[in-house]
């Protein structure tokens, strides 16, 4: 009887722990900021950036990158076109995923993808950028593609660049959720070889950043 009772509680510990397990993952940062991705995707559905039912998302995309705006000024198309909100989109799904200090929040792609370039050698890094050939891209990582010719991967400093969050990864390619993208946020396809690496598509990727953020 007694070796049945220690059998018994011995699987209710593994069952509690398995289950503490499944929460823990549950709450990390990676797949918070999936979630929050998904959630911010069903609202602009049918919605452009210049919508004033759009212009407070906006506004708290562009506050979590650092920048005070208005609303007269996301419903100009002129504001628009001279600043892009793409990165702010990113920064605001971190932010809300509760990754804190971790992310190096930006009003542009660059201010997260040169750090996470910077720090690629680095295994305890929070962000590690790699080529898209060294790096097959994974739930929760970023994408980055150059809006310049002739810059990339090598290139330093700023320039035109564009970055998107990794929310699906099935075989032969990813699904990914950004900003700015035909002026609201909608989720893209992109394709992947038979190892997972990005090939093939339209836009000029050169960087996958992993993310390490818990």
């Amino acid at each position: 009887m007694k070796k049945v009772n220690l059998i018994l509680i011995y699987s209710i510990l593994l069952i509690c722990l398995a289950g503490i397990v499944v929460i823990l993952k549950r709450g990390s940062v990676k797949n918070k900021v999936i979630r929050e991705a998904s959630k911010e995707l069903k609202k602009w559905q049918g919605i452009s950036e210049t919508s004033p039912q759009a212009s407070q998302w906006l506004i708290d995309y562009w506050q979590s990158a650092g920048r005070m705006v208005t609303a007269s000024q996301m419903q100009s198309p002129n504001f628009h076109q001279a600043y892009p909100w793409s990165s702010a989109f990113i920064s605001y799904l971190f932010y809300k995923a509760g990754a804190k200090e971790h992310f190096p929040y930006s009003a542009s792609h660059s201010g997260y993808f040169q750090l996470a370039k910077q720090n690629r050698n680095n295994p305890k890094a929070n962000l590690r950028g790699f080529r898209i050939t060294e790096y097959a891209p994974k739930l929760g990582d970023l994408v980055i593609y150059s809006r310049t010719q002739g810059k990339g991967y090598d290139t330093s400093g700023h320039f035109a660049a564009h970055g998107e969050l990794v929310i699906e990864v099935g075989k032969g390619y990813i699904k990914t959720a950004g900003g700015n993208v035909s002026n609201t946020a909608k989720e893209s396809t992109y394709q992947t070889d038979l190892n997972g690496f990005l090939k093939g598509n339209r836009v000029s990727f050169f960087m996958v950043i992993e993310n390490n953020i818990r």
